[in-house]
């Protein structure tokens, strides 16, 4: 994932993450001292992109534009959480997790491609 810092530059940082299908979005869980916050403002959202994939075996990558935002809502929170802890064996719930910061990415724009297969796949959020 790709953040900006308090100058504008960017910040690209690999994480675990979590995602909801319907609607399109991801979750990642890390701390509030991390460089990556550094230009975020609890409840504000800010542009940020995010690719993943690649391994010399699957051959799948998903790149993404869109907005991060720095959940501070309670109601929000739960449900973010709720999205993140069914992929990872985390603290029974946010609140147990002091220090912690969730993020939540919404891409606007998406394009997915699977080398690999004969022929070449690539769907994007522009078909």
């Amino acid at each position: 994932m790709t953040t900006l810092l308090k100058n504008g530059q960017p910040y690209s940082a690999s994480l675990h993450y979590a995602f909801n299908e319907k609607p399109l979005y991801f979750v990642v869980w890390t701390g509030e001292k991390t460089r990556k916050l550094g230009g975020l403002k609890k409840g504000e959202a800010s542009k940020a992109s995010m690719v993943i994939g690649f391994s010399e075996e699957e051959w799948l990558t998903m790149q993404m534009e869109g907005e991060v935002k720095w959940v501070s809502n309670k109601e929000e929170l739960r449900e973010i959480w709720k999205c993140y802890s069914q992929k990872f064996a985390e603290p029974e719930t946010y609140e147990d997790s002091e220090g912690s910061a969730l993020l939540k990415f919404t891409p606007k724009w998406w394009k997915y491609t699977e080398v690999k297969p004969e022929p070449k796949v690539v769907i994007s959020s522009e078909d």
